[in-house]
């Protein structure tokens, strides 16, 4: 049986509204949501969020409040930096999602 392998992207919502974009693609009403990659996570990383949160899916939808609950200490030292560093620097309302290419 394949198993399924791939890259573990982190990935956050932005929702954006530019007028000339938005007419140019005949989008006409609200925003747009763009998905900007912000880094990798290892596998490991990946397996301790999931523990935290209870969740065994591959697409992994993250707030503010679910990163409290991640055990910080317990990720490898890269991702560790790359997600304190993406907490510093969410808005209230932002969303992130973890995911496999």
């Amino acid at each position: 049986m394949p198993t399924k392998r791939g890259t573990w992207h982190l990935l956050k919502l932005v929702y954006v509204n530019p007028p000339y974009i938005s007419k140019a693609m005949a989008h006409f009403a609200g925003d747009m949501a763009v998905l900007e990659e912000l880094g990798t996570l290892k596998e490991k990383t990946v397996e301790v969020i999931k523990e935290s949160l209870g969740t065994k899916r591959d697409e992994i939808d993250l707030s503010i409040s679910d990163l409290i609950l991640i055990p910080v200490e317990r990720l490898p030292e890269d991702d560790r930096k790359l997600l304190l560093k993406v907490a510093q620097e969410l808005e209230g309302d932002a969303k992130l999602k973890i995911v496999r290419r």
